[in-house]
């Protein structure tokens, strides 16, 4: 998998304990602030996605992970088709990755994308209708709770923010 993710373009692969993602209350508080606007407005998203225990229990059955970053140059404050194009991008990979994974004779996979499900252009859920990719959307780290900033300092990778290239930061559990 780690040949493939590379191959792919995917510049960032750590192996590391599923134990290490830990959902924390604080984060899913910012979700609650709904800053995105995806709050109850993506099925990949909260309140959709389960609560903190649900998370945690999920979480339970998975022994190891690999995180994984993806980054484009892209006008971050002015391309915004350009943004949204690296993310579903990053999204598609994750899919080929976990193929990869299930080839190989891996069960129980679970991949995250990089923040919240874009494959439509506008979520079904604002719609009241069900999801038309079920078997493809992905939650992201963040909408789980996990403080990927944290995450990214324990492995020293770069977590800031930069104008010129869009980081999209995900992982794959098995």
């Amino acid at each position: 998998m780690l040949k493939s993710a590379r191959e792919s373009g995917i510049e960032t692969c750590v192996e590391f304990e599923a134990d290490l993602l830990v959902p924390e209350e604080r984060i899913r508080e910012y979700c609650y602030e709904n800053k995105c606007g995806n709050y109850r407005n993506n099925y990949m998203c909260p309140p959709h996605v389960g609560s903190i225990e649900e998370i945690r229990a999920r979480l339970s059955t998975f022994r190891r992970g690999v995180l994984l970053q993806y980054s484009k140059p892209v006008d971050v404050r002015n391309d915004i088709v350009g943004v949204r194009q690296t993310k579903v991008d990053f999204h598609r990979k994750i899919l080929r990755l976990e193929a990869v994974l299930k080839e190989e004779g891996v069960d129980g996979v679970w991949g995250m994308i990089g923040g919240s499900c874009a494959l439509c252009e506008v979520c079904r859920v604002k719609f009241d209708e069900p999801c038309p990719f079920p078997d493809q959307a992905r939650t992201s780290l963040e909408s789980i709770a996990i403080n990927v900033l944290a995450l990214l300092d324990r492995f020293d990778l770069d977590n800031e923010f930069h104008p010129d290239r869009i980081t999209w930061t995900g992982c794959i559990l098995f």
